[in-house]
């Protein structure tokens, strides 16, 4: 599997013509109208599609919309030639480990120790799950084991054959490979369609109201 993947979507606006219609009553206040909107679109559309993503897969949210301020960003979503009948959204992202997933446990249990070092308690047996699909938790694999990731969280690893060696980390899917599940591009369509519709409304009312005074 690859590490990165990247795509793009065409999203339409429909009821846009009826739109269009309006805007030409207003004349000069229609590039102010479409100039807020646009705005609107480059700052709400990683919402309306993170939210159409968490809807089907167990990722959270706030993981997609704050890729930009994050140290090891999951994905990123940017608005490419954007018009307000046709605007295009590219993206692209890393494929993801399962801790992204409200995978458990999220770290290794740790045997119990007596101050001479000696173990006192084993650590407990464990199966890794996650919730890949939104309320669909399963066990990632029999021969799934957290361990450390250069220093850092624990990851889930698998061994590939009998032996305890090689091993390699367990990988899910990218946000480029979740937008283009045909349930979720669906719903982003929904999402973008009535959240602009009603921003557009909202700035072409402001000026029809602003052009009555």
């Amino acid at each position: 599997m690859a590490s990165k993947t990247s795509g793009s979507m065409n999203i339409s606006l429909k009821g846009y013509a009826n739109l269009v219609k309006e805007l030409h009553k207003i004349n000069k206040d229609s590039e102010t109208v479409i100039k807020r909107t646009t705005s609107d679109f480059k700052t709400r559309a990683p919402a309306w599609v993170a939210a159409a993503v968490s809807q089907t897969y167990g990722i959270k949210k706030s993981e997609i919309t704050k890729a930009k301020t994050s140290a090891k960003p999951v994905g990123k979503i940017v608005v490419a030639g954007l018009m307000v009948d046709n605007v295009q959204l590219t993206f692209s992202g890393r494929v993801l480990t399962p801790t992204h997933f409200n995978m458990k446990p999220k770290s290794r249990p740790k045997s119990t120790k007596d101050e001479t070092g000696k173990t006192i308690r084993r650590a407990k047996s464990y199966t890794v799950t996650a919730e890949i699909f939104r309320g669909q938790r399963k066990a990632l694999g029999s021969n799934v084991f957290l361990g450390t990731n250069k220093g850092t969280a624990d990851i889930p690893f698998q061994r590939v054959g009998q032996s305890r060696t090689p091993i390699k980390a367990v990988k899910t899917l990218s946000i480029p490979q979740m937008i283009t599940n045909e349930d979720v591009a669906a719903q982003i369509q929904k999402n973008i369609d009535e959240g602009l519709t009603k921003r557009l409304e909202h700035h072409l009312k402001q000026a029809m109201a602003k052009q009555g005074k």
